[in-house]
């Protein structure tokens, strides 16, 4: 069994706390019942603390798992030691939504996750939202799932089509990103966020001083703070990166990088 008291008087936020209580509780539903067990759906940041406190675990197995490999938002699954997880036994649908392209107005994954949550939903049940045009893909508790698609009427004002379908059926196109390669003098922050958003170092601190700056979906509160590879980076208003690869110093002794712009 994981050592709830001693996990949980580290952590000092409140809405952390609750989290990573609900996490436990999960975990230890799983020990005591010899049963699979799911969190809610987590963002990056929260499946990271979560992570850091149940990886060295030899109670139970865990997966990871939003519904496609391009999720952010994924949900914990949990099993006894002595069985695996697959895909196929996570609690998760997909709804798929379709508007009248013809007389479809401009529609975004704010007005997407509006329409959703104003069904009553909680957004802890659901996960990602992939928007494509007017129609858009909600991956969501298979309950919720079902819910949504009896009764999503309208996105906007659009009135729209819905159905929820399993997870198999859902094919995503690709995302459109960009390489770009660029060299800085260090894997500061600041550089590589100005470096990133083809900003002025000051422009770069200053929406970090605003918290405005996330690195892996953690707020970003200092300027120096050291980025590797792999690091995604979003500065809101401007988009988001990622650190592809890290090429190695250049003759002037500067560091190489390559960056993914998501378009």
């Amino acid at each position: 069994m994981t050592d709830r008291k001693e996990i949980l008087k580290n952590i000092t936020q409140p809405e952390e706390r609750l989290f990573l209580a609900k996490v436990l509780d999960r975990a230890d539903f799983c020990c005591k019942r010899y049963e699979k067990s799911f969190t809610d759906f987590c963002d990056p940041a929260k499946l990271s603390l979560a992570l850091s406190c149940i990886e060295h675990s030899r109670d139970f197995n865990y997966m990871v798992f939003g519904g496609n490999e391009n999720c952010e938002r994924n949900i914990i699954g949990f099993c006894p030691d002595y069985e695996e997880l697959g895909e196929e036994d996570f609690p998760i649908k997909a709804v798929e939504i379709k508007a009248n392209a013809k007389f479809a107005s401009s529609v975004s994954h704010r007005d997407f996750l509006g329409s959703v949550l104003g069904l009553g939903i909680e957004r802890s049940k659901v996960g990602d939202i992939f928007v494509y045009e007017s129609s858009a893909y909600v991956f969501a508790d298979s309950d919720i799932a079902d819910y949504i698609a009896a009764n999503l009427e309208k996105v906007g004002r659009n009135a729209v089509k819905t159905k929820a379908v399993s997870i198999k059926d859902v094919r995503l196109p690709e995302g459109k990103t960009e390489e770009k390669y660029t060299t800085v003098s260090s894997m500061r922050a600041d550089l590589i966020i100005g470096t990133a958003f083809n900003l002025s170092r000051s422009k770069a601190q200053e929406l970090i001083e605003a918290e405005k700056v996330f690195v892996n979906w953690n707020v970003v509160k200092n300027g120096s703070k050291h980025l590797k590879e792999g690091d995604i980076i979003s500065a809101r208003g401007f988009g988001r990166t990622k650190i592809a690869e890290i090429k190695g110093k250049t003759k002037k002794d500067k560091i190489g990088l390559i960056l993914l712009k998501y378009l």
